[in-house]
Formats: structure tokens, sequence, C-alpha cells
């Protein structure tokens, strides 16, 4: 039988106050004799829907099962907002393995980010300041996001080993840089758009809760093998050591001796508006799901 933990709890009730809140512009609008919602409206609904799916993907990867993440938002845009006496329980519990997979797979994209800032420098020698500061902003929150998920979810070293390495335990920074080859300026170049231009405050709001349910900045840090700016340095000693070996043969010896000292006791796997209050109490009502009223 599984309830929520407290960040589960406030994810739940985030979601439904975002989805509540957007429920009060729209009646809002329309009690002030709007066919439909001023732009300016529009826009915050917008935002406040991008935020409000950030909560829902964090959500699935700390284990809140879709019934619960559904209910949520349903009940919001019903015009209910959420209430800290409501006890969720569900009789099965999201099974680890997929929320490890889950979890890799953001971590991989990760890791193509630090590639990416990599790659978009030694090409672009001249590259703002600016920009550049916008996509480890960026980048930096997502770190943040994947090591408060890692902590929530106790992640062994074994797991972490795994969940780091690429295709049958490669160093991740080595798969990455080989990928990148691939690329010309233009992809290179629109991939790391696509991360600078990101909405910096809709990417920080999931952490913002991770750090509210309890999550320590330090329990971040003891999950992550490498820090932002480290990343992006493996990467690099990976791309310079590519035209040597553009088969990446000699690239394992380059970054492995930038990392041995540092992971030496990581073990590798050689295979591949208001949040609203904590109400946790014994489960008393049934599982929530798309067919039911709340």
């Amino acid at each position: 039988m599984q309830t929520p933990t407290p960040l589960q709890m406030l994810l739940l009730n985030g979601i439904q106050n975002l989805a509540y809140d957007n429920w009060t512009r729209v009646e809002k609008s329309v009690a002030a004799g709007y066919d439909t919602p001023p732009p300016e409206v529009i826009d915050q609904i917008t935002m406040s829907r991008r935020t409000l799916t950030q909560l829902e993907d964090l959500g699935a990867l700390v284990g809140c099962p879709h019934s619960w993440l559904n209910f949520a938002r349903r009940a919001g845009e019903r015009g209910q907002a959420s209430d800290a006496r409501r006890l969720f329980y569900s009789p099965d519990e999201v099974p680890r393995g997929a929320l490890i997979a889950a979890l890799s797979g953001h971590i991989h994209q990760l890791q193509d980010s630090a590639g990416i800032l990599a790659a978009h420098m030694r090409r672009n020698p001249g590259l703002d300041r600016g920009e550049r500061g916008n996509f480890q902003a960026v980048m930096g929150m997502v770190w943040q996001r994947l090591g408060a998920v890692s902590h929530e979810l106790d992640v062994t070293d074994r797991e972490r080993g795994q969940m780091w390495s690429r295709h049958g335990g490669r160093h991740w920074a080595n798969v990455v840089a080989q990928e990148l080859t691939g690329h010309n300026d233009e992809q290179v170049s629109a991939r790391f758009r696509t991360v600078a231009d990101a909405d910096i405050s809709i990417v920080a709001a999931p952490v913002i809760v991770c750090l509210r349910s309890g999550i320590a900045l330090d329990d971040i840090s003891k999950q992550m093998p490498d820090s932002p700016d480290r990343m992006v340095e493996l990467v690099g000693v990976a791309l310079d050591a590519m035209p040597r070996d553009p088969h990446g043969l000699a690239v394992h010896d380059a970054v492995a001796a930038t990392t041995l000292s540092e992971n030496a006791g990581i073990e590798q796997i050689r295979d591949e508006s208001a949040w609203g209050d904590l109400g946790l109490a014994a489960p008393q009502v049934p599982d929530y799901g798309s067919e039911s009223e709340p």
C-alpha cells in the first residue's frame, strides 16, 4: 500500500492549485464579460500550464501513481483548490525498475546537454557570455532536479553506476562526444538554443518544490557523480581526444584518467501559487483514478 511522501504531497497540492488558478482566471474573465480571456490572461494560463506539466513530470519520476496526478489536475480544473486533509493511497506502488529506467533517460539527456555546451563552445570560441550563462543556469536546475529525484528514490551506488554509464558500461562522456562528431554546426547550435532559450522560472519550479519538501542541496550533490561544470569539462576531454581516434577507442583512457580518483568509491556496472500543507495520515479513501470523483 502506497501513501504520499512529503515531496509527492507537495507536488499533488501544487498541481491541483495551479489547475485551480487557471480555472479561476477563466471564471473571472467570463464574469467580466469576455468571450475569451484577454491576451495577458492567456499568457498567465499558458505559463501556469507549462509549470504544471513540469510538476507532473517530476511527480511521475518520484513514483506518484498516474491516478493521483490525474485526480489532482482534474480536481483543480473543476474549480477545487487542494485540501490538506485529503488522503491518497494506492494499492500498488510504481515498480522501482520503471522509476530507475525513467530517471536514467533523464540523466542521459542531461549528459547530452553537457556535450552540446562543450561542443558549441569549441565551435564558437566567441560565444556570448550571457547565452552561455542561460544554458548553464537551465542545465544547473535540471542537474539539481535529477539529484533530488535520486535522493527521493534513495538510488544505490549500483543503480547510479548503471544509470550514468552508456552502451554497456562505457563512460558517458565518451559516448556523448562520439555522437556529437556526427553533428554539423547548425545541429549543435539548434540544440544549444533549445536549452539556452528555456524559461528558467518554469525549469526552476520543480527544484523549488524539492527544496521545500526538505531535500537539501547537500543531499542532491551526494547523488550526482559530477557537477554541471565538471560534466562539460569531461565531454571536452573526450572531444579533444576524438580526432586521434574517431572510433572512440582511445577516448576512454583520456576521460578515465580524469575521473579515476574521483569515482573510486562508486561501483560501476558493465551493463547497460500555494502548495498546500502536508496532511499525511493513514489511508482511508480509495485509490484516485480517472473515473473517480473527489
